[in-house]
């Protein structure tokens, strides 16, 4: 017999056994109200349908044609309902039906605005300006740039940032594709609306939201590690009342740094540094005398970091919190926000211990503690593990990288950190499960110099450049404690210094030379296809971020050997690596440079090497000088015009390079005079050409040959010098 469409009823049972549940009885009974004589469901039709039919064949009146068989329908049976599918189940099961209904039917709108545009319609013009906020105009910053692409509707988050040809041109691409979407949407009925009656009021309006959302996943080097893209893009289409809803801190924290990439929303101005010293730490004090009212990146930081506070007291939805910290550390960053940046760090970093992120079993104590190793539940799937490994690190990255340029003492031993590194980009994205056996842990044996062949790649890299950064410090911070207490480690059996001696030598030390080789044979140790970071004129940020930290090319030899490095002494081994340093430095700068890559989408701590590494020369310059080395004086000054050029041009966009650019140049103003600009033609790259040692550099690495017998302990100073670079001439 024919069924009809299934209804929704009641699955609670009666306890009485005569009493019939509403869905056993027939529609048409229920629907006249009829006594169902009908035992089971197997007795179809039932008897009254039966007797019904019959007495209607009986007394139809002529003509009249009625149907050979009564009619009689049933619901579908519902099955006995086990023992865990309770009235919370019923009601998970009713709104994802809902949400399902809800994205057909803005599917559906969509579609419909769309069939109602003329085809010809086209997007904004692409040799056009760009809308440029009121403060990006004001800052003087560039944002208008021609377009060879069609205007897309799109966003793809999974491309490479270094293939765009430049934040500029992709970022209007990114605004033509939000343009289209607004109008073909503003063409359609107001029923979003209704769907949103419970949107955040302080979040931007759904289809701004995503816009910035996208924009963060393309631009952002750590986006899609911090944040699984495809399920989070997803569930940004729930309503905000779905558990499965981003958090709103996190949102509003995305919005804050998604202004960096985008003029539709305006962002806090370049910093006047004639009222503002550029180094200044309390930058607060003086956006208190700043009549001008909040810009959108500006507001939106502030309300993700008090929503943050706000859940964080409460203890609601911890893990999103900790990526909402982790978000406003790169803005903080970003805008030279410093006293910001070390607190909101230090927090991040300090919050995940409690969430148990910088341990894994076995590793934890082995005291019985009245709290548990973690306060989280345990990861349901392989793509929320990872993803709660990759907020750690990438947390504890943010606070080692910008407690490289302080004194201060770090919020974290390593010694407490005992996590697997990350599981490869490609691994994350399709929730792979990697075996434990063939990862690395951050206390594994030699895991700076071997790296796995499965499991490495850019970022695994990067993280590792953070354990190292992490280790110089740490040996800088502590080294004069533990050569008072006695330890051996840091003491040189050449040399019996004082151990109260305010010029106490550790380059002699065990635990010295022990890490200067670490940092020496770091980049040297990289697997082949990722010792480039630019390849076929694509830039990979993360891989040359990581290029930037280890011995040849930047901070940690400079920081290991600058504050024992004498330019004005013959012979000095520091002051020959700080300045192979600083010229690997200008090397990488060059080689991104020449590139159609848009380096403001560098992070801010590559900024931060270019001005250590102009620092560095700075130092050599004003020795130069006093040499009286007029040639050497012409070549480092074309080298620090083209740090400061280089550094000046992501201080456009970017406010914490901004006054990196004026702290240099105030630098070799202090130290080497008020100086003529010179042509950046003056000086060529690449410099790694075999002929350079034939040349002046050869009488430096001569000298400093002829002197190395004298170091102590004896150093093979050609072991540390991968590649023949040319070297300041001049001898003092």
């Amino acid at each position: 017999m024919p069924k009809a469409a299934q209804s929704p009823s009641s699955v609670n049972a009666a306890n009485h056994p005569n009493v019939l549940k509403r869905n056993q009885a027939c529609h048409q009974c229920r629907r006249r109200k009829l006594k169902w004589f009908g035992l089971s469901q197997s007795l179809r039709p039932c008897s009254t349908c039966i007797r019904s039919h019959a007495h209607a064949l009986a007394h139809a009146p002529a003509g009249h044609q009625l149907p050979p068989y009564p009619e009689c329908t049933f619901d579908d049976v519902i099955d006995s309902v086990g023992p865990g599918d309770g009235p919370k189940s019923r009601y998970e099961k009713l709104e994802r039906r809902i949400n399902e209904l809800e994205a057909l039917l803005r599917q559906k709108e969509i579609a419909e605005s769309n069939s109602q545009l003329p085809e010809s319609s086209p997007g904004p013009s692409h040799s056009g300006p760009m809308l440029v906020s009121p403060s990006i105009s004001h800052s003087g910053i560039s944002v208008s740039s021609p377009l060879s692409t069609p205007p897309v509707t799109t966003m793809n988050i999974n491309a490479d940032a270094g293939s765009l040809p430049s934040l500029t041109e992709a970022s209007t691409a990114a605004q033509n594709a939000y343009f289209t979407r607004s109008q073909a949407q503003g063409a359609s009925t107001s029923a979003s609306s209704l769907i949103y009656s419970t949107w955040p009021t302080r979040l931007p309006e759904p289809d701004l939201l995503r816009h910035l959302v996208e924009l963060f996943f393309v631009f952002h080097p750590h986006s899609n590690r911090l944040l699984h893209a495809s399920s989070f893009l997803t569930t940004l289409s729930f309503p905000p009342h779905h558990p499965k809803f981003p958090s709103t801190p996190l949102l509003h924290a995305i919005c804050a740094i998604g202004s960096l990439y985008t003029a539709i929303v305006t962002s806090p101005p370049l910093p006047n540094l004639n009222e503002v010293e550029p180094d200044e730490l309390f930058f607060q004090r003086h956006r208190l005398k700043e009549s001008r009212p909040d810009s959108f990146a500006e507001e939106h930081a502030k309300i993700a970091k008090e929503l943050a506070d706000r859940q964080e007291s409460l203890g609601e939805d911890l893990f999103r919190v900790l990526q909402a910290r982790i978000v406003l550390t790169w803005f903080y960053w970003s805008h030279s926000r410093y006293a910001f940046v070390f607190v909101t760090s230090a927090h991040a970093l300090r919050l995940a211990v409690p969430l148990g992120l910088n341990i894994l079993p076995p590793f934890q104590s082995i005291t019985n503690a009245l709290r548990p190793a973690s306060i989280l539940p345990p990861a349901r799937t392989v793509v929320e593990e990872e993803m709660r490994r990759n907020a750690f690190w990438l947390a504890y990255a943010n606070e080692r990288l910008h407690g490289f340029g302080n004194g201060w003492a770090l919020s974290m031993d390593d010694n407490d950190v005992c996590q697997l590194l990350p599981l490869r980009g490609d691994q994350f994205d399709q929730g792979v499960s990697v075996p434990t056996a063939e990862r690395q842990w951050a206390q594994s044996q030699d895991l700076l110099l071997v790296h796995l062949p499965k499991q490495v790649d850019s970022f695994i890299l990067y993280i590792k450049g953070t354990i190292m950064i992490s280790q110089v410090k740490t040996f800088n911070m502590r080294f004069r404690a533990r050569h008072l207490a006695g330890d051996t480690s840091v003491t040189s059996p050449y040399k019996d210094t004082s151990q109260l001696s305010e010029h106490i030598d550790p380059r002699g030390s065990p635990a010295f030379l022990a890490l200067d080789e670490v940092v020496s044979t770091f980049r040297v140790s990289f697997p082949p296809h990722l010792r480039s970071p630019i390849t076929d004129s694509i830039v990979d940020p993360v891989l040359y971020t990581a290029s930037l930290m280890p011995h040849w090319q930047v901070s940690n030899s400079i920081t290991l050997h600058d504050p024992h490095a004498d330019v004005q002494q013959r012979g000095c081994i520091s002051a020959l690596k700080i300045l192979t340093s600083a010229r690997a430095i200008l090397d990488l700068i060059y080689s991104v440079s020449s590139t159609s890559f848009d380096i403001t989408l560098l992070e801010p701590f590559c900024v931060f090497s270019w001005f250590i590494g102009g620092r560095v020369l700075v130092r050599f310059l004003k020795a130069a000088q006093e040499a009286n080395s007029t040639e050497q004086i012409g070549t480092l000054r074309a080298e620090l015009e083209f740090v400061h050029y280089a550094i000046a041009k992501v201080g456009e966009r970017i406010p914490m390079a901004f006054r990196f650019a004026k702290m240099l140049r105030d630098l070799i103003s202090n130290h080497c005079g008020d100086l003529p600009p010179v042509p950046l033609t003056d000086i060529t790259f690449p410099r790694h050409s075999p002929e350079m040692l034939a040349g002046p550099g050869a009488e430096l690495l001569q000298m400093y040959d002829r002197h190395i017998s004298n170091a102590v302990p004896p150093v093979s100073l050609k072991s540390d010098l991968y590649d023949p670079v040319s070297y300041a001439s001049f001898t003092p």
